[in-house]
């Protein structure tokens, strides 16, 4: 009975062991999820149409993440995006920029530096405040021309978004003058594959592919943007980052949330949220068989202070009511998912994912 006692507290000890080295592992990899404007009733609406059956709200970690700007209770997703991406709260309007309008570094700009690759996807302009916060560094987020010229810098080896006027030359359809270079050029000699398709850009077997899909944002779900789109552009990111041995980070923001709140539409609501969702489904299955990428979801704020008031978990039924039309200051969620996921639990700062994000991928090494 001594031995068999001996053997059982042996393997106690290796199995907690193993246990802890486990939740001590870091990640290689980051692939980060952010739906704008996405609240926790965005959330809980979309699990209520989808009969429960949504992939990121069963992530085994939540927590929540408080959004407020340096000079606003209520942030905008300029603020809100470089808190994220950067680690410091800045004034609204302002794309990775302190409010002295010296510039911050982003994480993707700390992962380039350690030699890590580093992507962007988005369903709105590659140039809207969300994706510029990772890309780009201007004090006011409408500088849509300026910040289309720094992803020729290559802070983003793989994106894909709307916004293909800011990037070419010519007039507007006023007839106006728009811009006298063309950044396409410029990113082709960069050694971009520029696409301006879905099926071109997810053909290519470039290292470094720009997909510009519509000429400004791209069209909402209801206005016909392929609900395929967001989960076939993740995955295709996803399989050109992963060749680099030293990891990736990736952004997937699912742009149209936001304006779903602005517009106080439910079933738009729904539908973009769980569009994102089917991304995430994409990167989840990753995740899993790379067992080296940590996921997170979360938003940059709320949008129209969203009330769930009735509905049906039968039939998916959902009632909601908007209590304004602009970005609310409560708290959002977090979902956390992969090597260092317990790390997002309870309620941080936004600027604290950042930091977590840096300790844990070891961006303070750089490359050797």
């Amino acid at each position: 009975m001594k031995i068999l006692s001996r053997i059982a507290a042996f393997v106690i000890i290796v199995l907690t062991l193993t246990s802890a080295g486990s939740a001590r592992q870091k990640p290689l990899n980051l692939i980060l999820f952010i739906g704008d404007g996405m609240g926790v009733s965005h959330v809980y609406a979309a699990m209520t149409v989808s009969g429960n059956s949504m992939t990121f709200p069963s992530f085994p970690v939540t927590g929540f993440s408080r959004t407020h700007s340096a000079n606003n209770y209520s942030t905008d997703s300029a603020a809100g995006g470089t808190a994220i991406a950067t680690g410091e709260k800045t004034n609204n309007r302002m794309i990775s920029m302190r409010p002295d309008s010296t510039v911050l570094v982003t994480i993707l700009e700390h992962a380039r530096s350690a030699g890590k690759s580093t992507g962007i996807v988005c369903t709105s302009s590659l140039t809207d405040a969300t994706p510029a916060s990772f890309t780009a560094h201007v004090p006011l987020r409408y500088e849509y021309r300026t910040i289309a010229e720094w992803y020729v810098s290559g802070a983003a080896e793989v994106f894909i978004g709307g916004g293909r006027k800011y990037f070419e030359p010519g007039a507007d359809s006023s007839g106006s003058f728009r811009n006298s270079e063309d950044i396409v050029s410029r990113l082709k000699s960069a050694g971009y594959d520029v696409t301006f398709d879905l099926e071109s850009f997810v053909a290519s077997e470039a290292g470094r592919i720009a997909g510009l899909m519509s000429e400004d944002d791209m069209p909402r779900l209801f206005e016909g943007r392929d609900p395929q789109y967001l989960a076939r552009a993740t995955a295709k990111a996803i399989e050109v980052l992963s060749r680099n041995p030293r990891g990736f980070v990736l952004m997937v923001e699912g742009s149209e949330i936001d304006d779903a709140g602005h517009s106080r539409n439910t079933s738009m609501v729904t539908e973009e949220v769980l569009d994102m969702d089917r991304a995430v489904k994409v990167a989840h299955d990753f995740a899993v068989r790379d067992g080296r990428t940590l996921i997170v979801v979360t938003a940059d704020h709320e949008t129209g202070g969203m009330s769930i008031t009735g509905g049906n978990l039968e039939t998916g039924e959902v009632k909601a009511e908007f209590s304004f039309t602009g970005h609310s200051g409560i708290m959002v969620p977090v979902f956390a998912y992969g090597p260092g996921a317990s790390e997002f639990t309870g309620i941080q700062e936004n600027t604290a994912l950042f930091h977590d994000f840096y300790r844990l991928l070891s961006l303070d090494r750089k490359r050797r």
